[in-house]
Order: C-alpha cells, then sequence, then structure tokens
C-alpha cells in the first residue's frame, strides 16, 4: 500500500512538472551540463591545459583565420577554449555542490538549535533571516562583493 501511495505521489508530482516547459528545458540543460561534466575527458578534444604554442589566439572556427581544430579558437598561451569549457564544468557543479552542502549544514544546524532551545534565542534567530530574506537576492550579491 504504502509503495502504491508514493509511485502515484511521483507520477502526479511529474505530471505537473512536466507541464511547466521551462522546469523541463531547465532539467534538459542541468542533465546535459552533469552528462558532459562526466564525460568530460571522452567529448574534449584536447587537456585543458595542454598548450599549442603555434596556435596562440586563434579566433573560434565560424570568424576569419579560424580554425577547425579549435572549434572555440585558442586563449594568449595556446589552449583550446571548448576543452576548458568542457573542463571548467566539472569545476561549475563542484562549486555549486559545496554551496549547497554549506548552505544545507547551516540551515539544519540553526533550525536544531532554534527549535531545541527556542524562546529568545529561537525569535532571534527568526527575527535574522527575516532581515536576510527581506532583501532581493540580487542587490545582496552586489553588496557582498562591492
Amino acid at each position: 500500500m504504502h509503495a502504491a501511495v508514493e509511485r502515484r505521489a511521483l507520477a502526479e508530482f511529474w505530471f505537473y512538472f512536466s507541464e511547466n516547459r521551462g522546469a523541463v528545458i531547465g532539467l534538459v540543460v542541468f542533465l546535459a551540463l552533469i552528462l558532459v561534466a562526466l564525460l568530460a575527458p571522452v567529448i574534449a578534444p584536447y587537456g585543458p591545459n595542454v598548450q599549442d604554442r603555434n596556435a596562440l589566439l586563434v579566433p573560434p572556427f565560424w570568424e576569419e583565420g579560424g580554425s577547425t581544430a579549435f572549434l572555440l579558437g585558442t586563449d594568449a598561451v595556446g589552449r583550446d577554449m571548448l576543452s576548458r569549457l568542457i573542463y571548467g564544468a566539472r569545476f561549475s557543479l563542484f562549486i555549486g555542490l559545496v554551496v549547497v552542502t554549506i548552505a544545507l549544514a547551516g540551515g539544519v544546524t540553526l533550525g536544531l538549535i532554534s527549535g531545541y532551545v527556542g524562546g529568545v534565542l529561537d525569535t532571534i534567530i527568526m527575527r535574522v533571516m527575516d532581515v536576510i530574506l527581506a532583501f532581493p537576492s540580487l542587490l545582496l550579491a552586489l553588496v557582498l562583493v562591492a
């Protein structure tokens, strides 16, 4: 009985999720990014740090002077930009995973402390979180960077 309820809930979730075109496109892009990151050694034409001193600052292949050997061109020291972009997906996903893990650990810790102790500490934590959530995310990011 329990498995049937879970299966029905999952089917209902997928039905409503698949109705949201933006969510489905986002999921496809995210899964493609994960696939590219996992298969980087197979997909990338060159290593991310391999230098070709005969191909410095080669433009992308669609521009004049470009080469199909370097589809997105090369940088100032002759490294293939496509390979660096593909391998960079690994680093980007790792950073995202670390940030989410830190946020989860901090949120769970604050929630446990707030729920266990209660009283004045609970009120202080709740009001600090209200202030943080009151600021728009982009504005907060600009203030932190500046």
